[in-house]
């Protein structure tokens, strides 16, 4: 009959295959120096491909007998194992070779050490990737009361015999004016000396002019402070094309290249084109879909005509579909994505309405989730069940607890729970409703332009309703007779596409002219009066959330039918769309729940992130102490933090009759980036016992001794705001 959610898995995500073998791998998008050229070399032995890329050297610039560190990434971007053997180069002759031995997928940090006991500049080559480094005499030291700073060449990618500008800030720290000479080396060598007099405590911007004739790069430094000055063929410029992730496929005047793109191109116009929607394969963990948000300078547009007259730098951003932290289950092989957890509900700053003074109220918040599981999906690991929680958006996570619940319920049933919604209390939540394998389909369903969609939400096929965002669609259910029933249930499998957190919130400040109308209303329900007109059913009684997946969840119906028309209206202003929609009245069967714990919770980061979240986060290690109780002592993360569980196998047999299936339940609110009227910083902190988020001046985070010794002992790791 009905599958559980994880194993639709139909828009999401599926995390590192580095978690496969229980080590993160790096997933944030970074920045490729000039350096960066990638290619690919086979191996003789399987024919296996590697890339070599991210080439540096530290310091550039050294003296006689001093080491100079070499690093490069090594990536077996193949589907086999392989070995690699990398050899270091030095001015064309073998110093150093290392083998290699990497999974498949697995990108590694290889690191050198030479030191050279002779002055001159050294080419340094591993693989295509090259790079220099100079070793000089020591030179009469600068005075020590000299600090120095942002060194600035202008323009950075000149043509043969074009000047290059550098400037350099230069600052006295000491007490007495000086007067020195400050060299300007290009390669190890003295371009040019400047004459500088500095007064005690005095700052100055030092220039000075390059030229070079050659093409190619060139390594400036003045007083430790360092940039490159690169040479090309005239005519042409470097054009860099970023993403906020790599991979993603666009096209450049018509040919198609992905991101990473760096290479000359004539000066003059060309179109970029991105397209709207990218699915990228993370490893083991599947294919995940990606939305172009726009360009860095704000436009939304899908092209983009750039005018390249100088090294030029794209930028295009892209946000993962979903949101809020991802549950994935070990399966055997690999970490599988199961759910989002605490989806919709659990997401802080939701606005009820505008006063008409002007001020806002806001939604109450309902953390909990119960998230059944595939148990083809979950298989125990030396005696334990393995699942990651990761936060893989731009989030700031507060995990209260979580803890596995083993249902044991009769063969001839399934067994589901409910979700959660905003502004409304919904009763029974958390309840285990058993339902027939087989529920009833409605004898007729048509949504609000007349059209049926019976034949849609019939069967669990993939087959969804239509449906538009920030306005009302509905769907109305003939559900048939069921004057003789005791018990009504609607079984349902559904999904939910949410806009970014910053859409969002534009959208609510629309309605700040409108007191007392909510931006974006939660879905009710309506159902038949004995006149016949469509009266909603008590709030506390309504239609759920669905998650972004297509999940499914029980909706209680018994008692709400005033008559025997058992017509049922839903309406919805999100955009939900359905997939099924089945009719159970089989009574309540007799179930066993078993409470299984986590034994082990470590937070860890699984990748970087640019995130600007900022504010005291919880510290890596042990965090299981703070997942026993909702409690509000949170384990809080951000986006490219992972808690990682582990729950000891159920071994209590599993009663004749009876089959077992699990629930993970979690307590977890989530700040998002980007709301207006919220700033996206630890603080201030939800509670359990809180009316609504942000809470009225009257209501607090209870910081008493015990919760003061949590964040002391627990919320160490701080992160500050990025500098403007």
């Amino acid at each position: 009959m009905i599958k559980s959610r994880s194993a639709l898995n139909k828009s999401m995500v599926i995390l590192l295959c580095a978690l496969t073998i229980g080590a993160m791998v790096e997933l944030g998008a970074y920045y490729y120096i000039h350096t960066y050229q990638p290619n690919i070399f086979p191996t003789s032995e399987a024919a296996l491909p590697f890339q070599v890329g991210n080439l540096t050297v530290n310091p550039y610039e050294t003296s006689i007998g001093q080491p100079v560190n070499i690093s490069v990434d090594v990536s077996n971007i193949g589907t086999l194992e392989g070995s690699y053997s990398l050899d270091l180069k030095i001015n064309g002759s073998s110093t150093e070779t290392k083998d290699l031995d990497l999974q498949a997928n697995q990108t590694i940090r290889v690191e050198f050490s030479v030191t050279e006991s002779t002055v001159g500049t050294y080419n340094v080559t591993l693989a295509d990737q090259s790079t220099i480094f100079t070793v000089a005499a020591q030179p009469p030291p600068l005075p020590a009361e000299l600090k120095f700073a942002h060194l600035l060449l202008t323009p950075s990618e000149v043509w043969p015999n074009q000047q290059a500008s550098v400037t350099v800030d230069v600052t006295n720290s000491g007490t007495a004016d000086l007067s020195f000479t400050l060299p300007f080396n290009v390669n190890g060598e003295i371009a040019q000396r400047v004459q500088v007099d500095l007064a005690a405590h005095a700052s100055q911007t030092v220039n000075a002019t390059l030229t070079e004739s050659a093409i190619g790069s060139y390594r400036v430094t003045v007083g430790g402070q360092g940039g490159t000055l690169k040479v090309v063929e005239e005519g042409k410029h470097t054009l860099h094309i970023l993403s906020s992730r790599d991979g993603f496929t666009f096209t450049l005047d018509g040919a198609t290249y992905n991101t990473p793109f760096q290479e000359l191109v004539n000066v003059g116009s060309h179109t970029v084109t991105f397209p709207s929607e990218e699915h990228l394969q993370i490893g083991g963990w599947g294919d995940v879909t990606f939305s172009f948000s726009g360009w860095s300078d704000g436009t939304t547009s899908l092209t983009d005509t750039v005018d390249v007259e100088k090294e030029t730098y794209l930028v295009t951003n892209y946000i993962r579909l979903g949101s809020c932290p991802s549950l994935f289950t070990w399966n055997g092989t690999a970490y599988n994505y199961a759910a989002e957890v605490s989806d919709g509900s659990g997401w802080l700053g939701y606005l009820k309405y505008f006063q008409a003074d002007g001020s806002m109220v806001f939604s109450n918040n309902y953390p909990w989730d119960y998230i059944k599981l595939d148990p083809q999906q979950m298989q125990p690991l030396n005696g334990y069940y393995n699942m990651k929680i990761a936060e893989m958006s731009d989030e700031i996570f507060y995990l209260d607890q979580a803890k596995l619940v083993a249902i044991d319920h009769p063969a001839n049933t399934d067994v589901f729970s409910t979700t959660g919604t905003f502004i409304y209390n919904l009763a029974g939540q958390g309840t285990m409703y058993t339902v027939s394998k087989t529920p009833a389909s409605p004898v007729s369903a048509v949504n609000g332009q007349g059209q049926n969609v019976l034949p849609l939400i019939s069967k669990l096929d993939g087959k969804f309703t239509p449906s538009q965002i920030w306005t009302w669609n509905n769907i109305t259910l003939n559900l048939g007779d069921l004057s003789g029933a005791q018990q009504i249930k609607l079984v349902v499998a559904a999904k939910i596409t949410w806009p970014t957190t910053a859409a969002g919130g534009t959208n609510f400040m629309k309605y700040a002219s409108q007191p007392g109308v909510t931006p974006s209303p939660p879905p009710y329900m309506e159902v038949k009066a004995a006149n016949g007109s469509w009266v909603r059913v008590p709030d506390s009684r309504q239609f759920p959330l669905p998650d972004v997946t297509d999940d499914e969840f029980v909706v209680n119906l018994t008692g709400l039918f005033p008559t025997n028309d058992y017509e049922l209206r839903i309406n919805t202003y999100q955009n939900i769309q359905f997939d099924y929609i089945g009719v159970d009245t089989t009574p309540q069967a007799a179930i066993n729940i078993h409470t299984i714990m986590p034994t082990i919770a470590d937070l860890e980061q699984g990748y970087t992130t640019n995130s600007n979240s900022s504010g005291a986060f919880t510290r890596y290690g042990d965090v299981l102490p703070l997942l026993q109780s909702a409690d509000d002592e949170f384990v809080i993360g951000r986006e490219g933090d992972v808690v990682s569980l582990q729950f000891p196998v159920d071994t209590a047999p599993v009663p004749p009759g009876m089959v077992r299936d699990y629930f993970v339940v979690a307590s977890c609110w989530f700040k998002g980036n980007g709301l207006p009227y919220m700033p996206f910083t630890v603080a201030p902190m939800p509670f359990q016992a809180m009316t609504s988020f942000p809470y009225p001046a009257n209501e607090s985070y209870p910081y008493d001794a015990t919760h003061n010794a949590y964040l002391q002992t627990y919320n160490t790791r701080i992160i500050n705001a990025p500098t403007t």
